[in-house]
């Protein structure tokens, strides 16, 4: 069994270390990259690399930085390797996580960097064939940002046409949920927006999320796994105007949480409409909890724990185990007031993939 422990800022610069070894002595493999499909079948995956397995130099040093690498398949086969950008630095890169929005094509890569012994957020931008790095300001103090994940959804909405009417626009929406320790440790959510085509960057909305749920205050995560509350998620909820699901633990409340969280659709009704108010009103995340359970605290892992919702905001919690017998996936659903451990076998004909799939179709039917 994993170490348990409380949420203490001493033990928070020992986890810093000891993460940033793994990631120096065990990099990904690319089998692991974080990818998506666009729907004209370009492929672009995200892995951790080194600059000399990417970027060509005869600097021995150089070549054995880390970084994170693009991989971009188009649909006759060809391929490219680019480093995305703000990675290519003595610094080390992890839980990388991709999405491109189809109306803009453009291209997101969320990671986590460790400086020092704290972790930042950062996400990296490709558009047009150029890219554009930003990170999200942490809480105040010693802090370790975590185990980020991120989705674009499309909102249509009603803004004034200047003339006396209204008009209906489209935006898209990136939505990021990670979990942040600190002295308050907690999981957040940030979310930019690509509206009439420009990409706004400078301007986060972001929160925490015990915030939003009514329950804030000092954090203690006595007895629990770090792998019960440490990985947050985030996913499209299909019933609404572009909005999200974000499930996360709430170490005040001593809940798991999933809250939907969606913005103004009618920017007229705003009543604040002072020239550049208007649409910062627009972004004002709106939440509203779908569902409240126990902490699923039997989830005691090494591994990235995964989260899939079913429409009505009912989480699935899994993760894939290796040992001397073989490959498995634990999961534990969230409606289960026993937190019961269950378990699907892997095979050569039953891999990873498929067993993702049985979970979804399991979600979906709830």
């Amino acid at each position: 069994m994993r170490s348990r422990r409380r949420v203490r800022l001493a033990p928070l610069a020992a986890l810093a270390a000891a993460a940033a070894v793994v990631f120096s002595l065990a990099p990904r493999a690319d089998a692991e990259s974080a990818a998506v499909l666009t729907r004209s079948g370009t492929l672009y995956e995200v892995f951790q690399s080194t600059y000399g397995m990417v970027g060509h130099t005869g600097d021995d040093s150089l070549a054995r930085m880390p970084v994170l690498a693009l991989r971009t398949t188009t649909p006759d086969g060809d391929t490219r390797l680019e480093i995305v950008e703000g990675t290519v630095d003595a610094k080390l890169e992890s839980s990388e996580s991709i999405e491109y929005d189809e109306s803009t094509r453009t291209l997101f890569v969320v990671y986590t960097q460790y400086q020092g012994l704290m972790s930042d957020l950062h996400f990296a931008v490709r558009r047009d064939s150029k890219w554009v790095e930003r990170w999200i300001a942490p809480n105040i103090g010693l802090y370790l940002s975590l185990n980020p994940r991120m989705v674009v959804t499309r909102q249509h909405y009603i803004d004034s046409d200047g003339q006396g009417g209204t008009v209906t626009k489209w935006r898209s929406i990136l939505s990021l949920v990670w979990f942040e320790e600190s002295g308050v440790s907690q999981a957040r959510y940030a979310a930019l927006f690509v509206e009439d085509g420009a990409l706004d960057l400078d301007n986060p909305v972001v929160v925490n999320l015990n915030e939003m749920t009514g329950a804030s205050g000092p954090t203690d995560a006595g007895g629990l796994p770090i792998s019960a509350y440490q990985y947050p998620a985030v996913q499209r909820d299909m019933t609404s105007n572009g909005g999200v699901f974000v499930s996360f633990v709430n170490l005040v409340s001593a809940r798991q949480e999933v809250f939907r969280i969606g913005f103004p659709d009618d920017l007229t009704q705003l009543t604040d409409t002072t020239q550049g108010k208007t649409y910062a009103r627009g972004r004002i995340p709106i939440g509203g909890r779908a569902t409240s359970g126990s902490i699923p605290g039997k989830i005691d892992t090494s591994s990235s724990v995964a989260t899939v919702l079913s429409p009505g905001g009912v989480p699935i919690f899994y993760w894939e185990e290796t040992s001397s017998a073989g490959s498995v996936f634990r999961y534990v659903r969230g409606d289960d007031p026993d937190g019961s451990i269950l378990m699907l076998p892997l095979r050569s004909d039953f891999g990873p993939d498929r067993a993702r799939l049985v979970l979804r179709e399991m979600a979906d039917k709830n």
